[in-house]
């Protein structure tokens, strides 16, 4: 069994989800939704904010532009639109997750369905057809990827690097992240997996690495955090993107940028390093409660919320219920809804304070069932 929070590269799943497995079942945790910081490069008006950003639930950064789901699952996009990837497709609405390319971006609707819109060059928004049962997307260059809820990877757009070729037995994925040419996926026994261009040995994988709850990828270069707060990072180096800073530890979330990275601490705090030539780095006021992270060519956003992050873990118990346990703010009240197939949400209870932040819930899991999806509501 393995549990992680994860932020996914280039997008957030909505209510930033985690797949959790327990043999031939999985089951999937969402949470919260909250407002957006951005800073770095304004060139574009990449850092220029609708009125509208509010009650933000996933935010995903393109080279020069910005996704952005709203938690009535409207979509919102601002900055470069040279390529009409911040130019809304008629029709698109209850969307559940948001990604970008460089480029282009990507949006699933609650039926678990994709949208794309932006450069087409190489088909990255030309979805295929029997593409269904997604939870996350995210892009590259000329390329665009999705994680499915059963674990699966698919992807479609630019080969030439062989990035579109999902590696055999790929299975139990929990997060995706792309680079220009390249992907990484994130597996639930917390390995980690890369393939595509390897020119800057973006898919060189440390040996051993293991204990991964979280990955980013961008430009070039890759980030992993692990299970004990640790970062890793292989790939270019060129401008130190990929250099940790000495004593970075406790670290939750981490995404890359183009030539930057970006951590967020337990303890709320975020830690930059790499190119800061256009302020990527410099973190602003106003991050305090940052849940999430994305980053593009030389701009950088948060999502945060008044309520900290949930931590969660679980556990199949003996009786076939799932037990799941939270940290946050002491005496919220956390209701949990469930459903098995994205579309159909339901209140099926409150979660217990324990005391000290501390919340559990337990639900029982009928015989049979292969996949359930949770989320938390304030």
């Amino acid at each position: 069994m393995r549990v992680s929070l994860e932020n996914y590269e280039g997008t957030m799943v909505r209510w930033s989800a985690t797949l959790v497995f327990f043999g031939a079942f999985q089951m999937a945790m969402m949470a919260q939704s909250g407002a957006v910081v951005a800073w770095g490069d304004n060139s574009l008006g990449q850092t220029n904010l609708p009125p509208e950003l509010t009650n933000i639930v996933a935010v995903a950064a393109g080279a020069n532009h910005n996704v952005a789901l709203r938690n009535d699952g409207v979509v919102l996009t601002w900055g470069d639109d040279t390529d009409n990837q911040v130019t809304l497709p008629p029709g698109l609405t209850t969307a559940m997750a948001v990604g970008a390319g460089a480029k282009h971006s990507l949006a699933v609707r609650s039926n678990g369905t994709v949208v794309g819109w932006g450069d087409n060059t190489f088909k990255q928004t030309t979805i295929p057809p029997t593409l269904t049962g997604v939870l996350a997307v995210t892009g590259g260059r000329y390329h665009s990827l999705a994680l499915k809820s059963d674990g699966s990877v698919a992807a479609w757009g630019d080969n030439l690097y062989g990035q579109t070729n999902i590696p055999p037995n790929l299975t139990n994925v929990i997060a995706i992240a792309a680079g220009f040419y390249f992907n990484v996926a994130l597996k639930a026994d917390g390995t980690v997996v890369a393939w595509g261009d390897n020119t800057s040995e973006a898919t060189n994988v440390p040996p051993d690495l293991n204990g991964v709850i979280g990955i980013s990828a961008r430009y070039s270069h890759t980030l992993a955090v692990l299970t004990n707060g640790n970062v890793v990072s292989w790939g270019a180096d060129t401008a130190g993107q990929r250099t940790i800073p000495p004593g970075l530890s406790n670290v939750i979330v981490v995404t890359a940028g183009y030539y930057h990275s970006l951590a967020l601490k337990s303890d709320g705090t975020l830690a930059s390093w790499g190119l800061n030539d256009q302020g990527q780095g410099t973190i602003p006021p106003g991050t305090a409660g940052t849940f999430a992270l994305t980053a593009g060519e030389a701009h950088s956003l948060a999502l945060t919320a008044p309520i900290p992050p949930i931590t969660l873990t679980a556990a199949l118990l003996t009786n076939s219920h799932i037990l799941l346990q939270f940290t946050s703010s002491p005496n919220v009240s956390i209701s949990i809804q469930s459903t098995t197939n994205l579309s159909n949400w339901n209140t099926i209870g409150t979660a217990v304070h324990r005391g000290n932040g501390m919340y559990d819930f337990e639900d029982a899991i009928s015989s049979g069932l292969k996949s359930r999806f949770y989320r938390t509501a304030f």
